[in-house]
């Protein structure tokens, strides 16, 4: 059975303890490793300084994004992004960006930073077409599956406001 198209009827919405068995079945499907605790992703549910935003269609999750905000200042973090297998191609990573960019505006934060594996040359092109510049090397960043550590960069994004909005 595959994914419904992602188009129109996908919804872009914040988390509740109720998608909490869906996300971390997505989690699992997607990160082989680096996966989020069901602890951890509750937390980022209920009580962290952030949101975690999902993405479904005809009632099924389609991918996520945490965004977390850093206290005392006006950034904003994506601290990881997940789209289902059977969903990927189709656009809804970049529009889990772009949501989580209006996000980080409407609280007030004026750039957006992420991290990326070195090798996963699909998430920096995706960053990168999100407006995003690598900013850093981040040496020995990620555990890799032979216990080993492998290279990151870093990203970032100024973001822009709309003249008149009254926001920075």
């Amino acid at each position: 059975m595959s994914a419904p198209r992602p188009a129109d009827d996908i919804r872009i919405r914040r988390a509740a303890l109720t998608d909490l068995d869906a996300l971390m079945a997505l989690e699992h499907r997607c990160f082989a490793q680096d996966a989020q605790s069901r602890r951890s992703m509750r937390h980022l549910i209920q009580r962290a300084h952030g949101e975690l935003r999902i993405a479904e269609a005809g009632g099924r999750l389609l991918g996520y994004l945490m965004l977390l905000y850093r206290r005392g200042t006006r950034v904003a973090r994506i601290y990881s992004i997940a789209v289902d297998a059977q969903a990927r191609g189709r656009g809804l990573a970049r529009r889990l960006i772009d949501d989580a960019e209006q996000s980080a505006k409407a609280a007030g934060c004026t750039r957006l930073s992420a991290e990326a594996r070195l090798s996963n040359t699909g998430s920096r092109a995706l960053f990168a077409a999100c407006g995003f510049d690598e900013t850093g090397r981040l040496i020995d960043y990620y555990e890799d599956t032979d216990g080993g550590y492998e290279a990151g960069v870093r990203l970032g994004k100024r973001l822009l406001f709309d003249e008149g909005s009254g926001s920075p």
